[in-house]
């Protein structure tokens, strides 16, 4: 049984209970009334006539008559033919002798329901008893009379109630009615869905809760979800960041394997494949501690602009000999403020994209200097540039430029958008500007002062 059911039955089986019971009283209570006063009425009528009848006794006793029985009837006689009209009978006893109406058999003449009174008359006359008896039937048929429209009522009220009844709850619980409608809907993963009411009262204060109850679960759900899609983003970034320094250590090592190079060149190769097995490491916990930096600030420190060029070139030496391509680093400033691996990786990544868009022959730049209180690291190429469509979307996971060349390098999309992370993780800004066949500039602007110095390679 649903709940506004069982209001809708208590209600009815109350109200109509209380109803009864009070009509009930009610009419008991003027039942009471009636007889009392119908009482009152005959007691004050029965007194009227037998002080009437003393005073025609007086009258005759003055006059020097003998009262006789005979006489006393023919008195009482001329009331009791008056007052039968009026549904009123009445008796006299002489010491207990009923002397009128001689034929009522000691049991009056009135049929059905009446009042009987009986009192003696004043003195000398107290051996006189005058007996009253009036009709009350007509009493008795008007509450007859109510007792059935009581049931009318009854019959009428009930059903008209009944409907009221329905309709009233219906629209009082329609409040809940819609909040399990909604809690329904957000069990089904629709978290979105909330309550709309007006109403100022419990109802609406319970709305005003659950939505913000809703409100809360949404935003947990959406955030266990971005933790889930950012733990898979990390380790997206992961395997992509393991082939680039992978890429220059096996460079090294074929380089190692050769059998035509002396003891410097193989010291050097070495040095580099234990340098890039270091910020191997230090890149994978790096890339391992993105996944928190939307909730923990980065810890930022001085980055030497000339050995963070430096751990850039050495790794992607390698690739730019194999491709080609120059590369032309020119630096104003001394260091910036940041963490020295990520933004080493972020630049790897920039190169990387600019090595592969560009061909033999060409030139790359990477610059390093001051603008408006900003450091700005730079990357550009004049390789093959992108489209505004392709320079909105080129930071977005996993979004390739060129699907055929990305398969062919192994790109899978996620370079820019790493740097896009590690921009947000060092609070910068990032920009992109590509004309189509002329080129692509990367700028990151980290927000701290930077120290003037001459730096420049080639």
């Amino acid at each position: 049984m649903r709940f506004w059911h069982k209001i809708l039955l208590a209600v009815l089986v109350l109200f109509i209970a209380a109803l009864d019971v009070s009509v009930i009283m009610v009419m008991k209570k003027s039942w009471q009334l009636n007889m009392d006063s119908e009482t009152r009425r005959a007691s004050s009528e029965q007194l009227l006539i037998a002080n009437n009848i003393y005073e025609n006794l007086e009258s005759i006793r003055t006059r020097g008559l003998t009262l006789t029985p005979a006489l006393l009837v023919n008195v009482v006689q001329s009331y009791g033919g008056h007052y039968r009209k009026q549904g009123i009978e009445l008796e006299l006893r002489e010491n207990g002798q009923l002397i009128y109406p001689a034929d009522s058999g000691g049991s009056g003449s009135l049929a059905g329901h009446s009042i009987s009174l009986s009192m003696p008359l004043p003195a000398p006359y107290e051996y006189l008893e005058l007996a009253y008896s009036r009709d009350i039937s007509g009493l008795y048929t008007q509450q007859q009379e109510l007792n059935r429209f009581f049931v009318m009522i009854n019959w009428i009220a009930g059903p008209v109630l009944a409907l009221l009844l329905y309709l009233l709850i219906r629209h009082l619980t329609r409040p809940l009615k819609l909040l399990a409608e909604t809690a329904r809907t957000i069990a089904g993963g629709d978290y979105s869905n909330r309550v709309v009411l007006s109403a100022r009262d419990e109802f609406g204060e319970l709305a005003v809760h659950f939505n913000r109850m809703a409100s809360v679960v949404e935003q947990r759900i959406t955030d266990l979800s971005d933790m889930a899609e950012e733990k898979q983003r990390m380790v997206d970034n992961l395997a992509h960041e393991l082939r680039t320094p992978l890429t220059s250590m096996q460079g090294f090592a074929e380089l190692l394997t050769s059998a035509n190079i002396g003891q410097e060149d193989q010291i050097k190769a070495g040095h580099y494949i234990w340098s890039e097995t270091v910020r191997l490491k230090n890149l994978a916990f790096k890339l391992l501690d993105l996944s928190v930096l939307r909730h923990q600030p980065l810890v930022q420190a001085e980055v030497e602009v000339a050995g963070l060029f430096e751990a850039v070139l050495q790794t992607v030496e390698h690739e730019l000999a194999e491709s080609g391509i120059r590369l032309a680093a020119d630096s104003s400033i001394s260091a910036v403020r940041g963490d020295g691996d990520l933004l080493a990786s972020f630049l790897v990544n920039l190169l990387d994209n600019a090595i592969h868009a560009s061909g033999p022959g060409s030139l790359i730049s990477l610059l390093a200097y001051q603008q408006n209180g900003e450091a700005v690291l730079e990357v550009r190429d004049s390789g093959r540039g992108m489209t505004p469509e392709q320079s909105r979307q080129a930071f977005e996971p996993f979004y390739r430029a060129d699907p055929a060349r990305s398969r062919v390098y192994g790109n899978a999309g996620l370079g820019l958008s790493l740097c896009r992370q590690i921009a947000e993780a060092h609070e910068a800004r990032v920009e992109l500007e590509s004309v189509l066949g002329q080129g692509t500039s990367i700028r990151l602007y980290l927000s701290n002062t930077a120290i003037t110095a001459d730096f420049t390679t080639s």
